[in-house]
């Protein structure tokens, strides 16, 4: 039989397994009314008119845009041009940047612009390695840098899906890797992705390549914020923006029977610097798609598959 002296281990051992127990409770009760809070701040975050909440003051830090020479890059360049903030601008096209470059000095914004080609890695290094000399710490990066070529993935040339997948993916993780570590060591920034609907739902036919890369993109972008969270660094703020059809180059690519109607680019620019000012951490443009990203979890995928071909079943 056991002596008296085993059972007060045992005792304690019995009160230690309760307490653990109990803790465990506790943390699951905190976090479902934490998650009941985060639904009903985003419930209302997201149905918000642009404009109606207070924007975060900007004014002297520095914004890097990738894209910025035309489109929605270079909307975004013109409207953040008027905030105060140093601009640094990256794209390809020369002439394009030189453009938007007079513009935004013209709204009284000190502005850096760099040629580069966002399909090499090394030019990418070396701009950053310019960026970083030349101008300081980058406090807001933008990827909005992408591309679109449509057809079916069995037509469509394996160079293009590689330049799709590098441009539209993988070069997000070049930018983390080149900006994140200065960011993490003041633990305060604001990273933004532009990437699209097309990364929450596959269109029915001629954008595969396209959608899978930016599926990838929202991937890295959860991804960063969660590890950055793990490593105790809560000031830095990820942003992903996700417009559906809007007028673009792709577009014209596509004869793409639409349902929906296809949005201006200044309403996706509004949109855009609206939640980067209110560091929003997804945005979905039209807001009346906020509705389908909620329950695509729930229903089945066929149901699913079914409204996509309705809606966005190619004409060809």
């Amino acid at each position: 039989p056991p002596s008296s002296s085993t059972l007060p281990p045992r005792r304690s051992s019995n009160k230690s397994a309760s307490m653990t127990i109990l803790g465990r409770v506790g943390k699951l009760v905190s976090l479902f009314f934490l998650m009941i809070y985060d639904c009903c701040c985003a419930f209302i975050s997201n149905i918000a008119p642009v404009g109606m909440f207070k924007y975060k003051d900007i004014t002297g830090q520095t914004v890097l845009i990738t894209g910025a020479a035309n489109g929605l890059g270079r909307l975004l360049s013109l409207r953040l041009s008027t905030r105060q903030c140093p601009l640094v601008l990256w794209d390809r096209d020369e002439k394009g940047l030189k453009s938007v470059q007079e513009e935004c000095v013209a709204n009284g914004c000190t502005v850096k612009i760099y040629t580069v080609d966002m399909l090499q890695r090394k030019e990418i290094a070396a701009a950053a390695d310019s960026v970083k000399r030349e101008v300081g710490p980058v406090h807001i990066l933008i990827n909005n840098a992408g591309i679109g070529i449509g057809g079916k993935v069995v037509e469509v040339a394996e160079d293009d899906i590689r330049k799709t997948v590098e441009l539209n993916m993988l070069c997000h993780f070049w930018m983390a890797k080149e900006f994140l570590p200065e960011m993490l060591a003041r633990d305060a920034g604001h990273i933004v992705t532009v990437a699209s609907m097309g990364g929450l739902f596959v269109s029915a036919q001629d954008m595969i390549p396209y959608c899978a890369s930016k599926f990838g993109a929202m991937a890295i972008q959860e991804g960063l914020e969660n590890e950055t969270a793990c490593m105790g660094k809560h000031g830095i703020r990820f942003t992903t923006v996700c417009p559906a059809y809007f007028q673009t180059p792709l577009l014209d690519n596509l004869t793409t029977k639409l349902s929906m109607s296809v949005m201006s680019v200044d309403f996706v620019a509004d949109c855009t610097i609206d939640a980067i000012l209110r560091e929003l951490r997804i945005v979905i443009i039209p807001k009346s798609l906020y509705f389908m990203y909620a329950i695509k979890g729930i229903l089945p995928r066929r149901t699913i598959s079914r409204f996509m071909v309705s809606q966005l079943r190619n004409s060809r």
